[in-house]
């Protein structure tokens, strides 16, 4: 199977790079899908990701994973993938947020974070943005962190979180497969526990 990692926000392709050799082992060939935040349009993004997505089509099956915002621009071009190109047998969302997040939101007021994540950072900060991009009809598993801090010295409060993104903002009620693990955020596509979930599901 072909399968291809899209990363997140501030991160890298690297950080799939543990679970590649995993999954690789189970006879799947990883390949990873790369932008820059702080110098690319959406537009351009969704373009080079619809293209790449086409392309694998037309190999043979593939399936998907998305870690944090990795998984939004994944849902965004899969809703807009051309007529009669073969969408994914499976999409894998890590983390990756249905609604904008509080996180987001409050270090969109720093400068400095509004240059490093561009139009990126700003999708992400928008609820109209994000309630705009909806959820592609195929199998979807959705992977959650649940290692964040709560109480009374965390930034969200009661709130399960997975250090970066809220429970809450993961909408896990739309989705019929969903997988929780004692993980932060930045850690879910190294995790072998996540390798194992998209191994589990692709073998189905």
């Amino acid at each position: 199977m072909q399968l291809l990692f899209v990363h997140g926000l501030g991160s890298t392709r690297f950080d799939f790079l543990l679970n590649a050799r995993r999954l690789r082992r189970h006879g799947h060939h990883c390949s990873a899908f790369a932008y820059w935040a702080a110098f690319e349009s959406l537009a351009s993004i969704r373009q080079r990701l619809i293209a790449r997505l086409t392309a694998m089509a037309q190999q043979g099956d593939y399936a998907v994973i998305g870690h944090s915002l990795g998984g939004v621009l994944l849902r965004d071009a899969l809703l807009q993938l051309p007529a009669g190109v073969r969408p994914p047998c499976h999409l894998f969302l890590l983390g990756s947020p249905m609604l904008a997040t509080q996180a987001n939101q409050f270090l969109n007021r720093s400068r400095i974070y509004r240059y490093l994540a561009g139009p990126c950072g700003q999708l992400v900060v928008s609820a109209s943005a994000m309630a705009a991009i909806g959820l592609p009809a195929l199998p979807t598993t959705c992977i959650a962190g649940t290692r964040g801090l709560t109480g009374r010295y965390s930034p969200f409060g009661t709130q399960a979180n997975d250090s970066i993104v809220r429970t809450a903002e993961l909408s896990l009620e739309r989705f019929e497969d969903v997988v929780t693990l004692p993980l932060r955020h930045p850690m879910l596509p190294a995790s072998a526990a996540v390798g194992a979930a998209i191994a589990s599901r692709l073998r189905q």
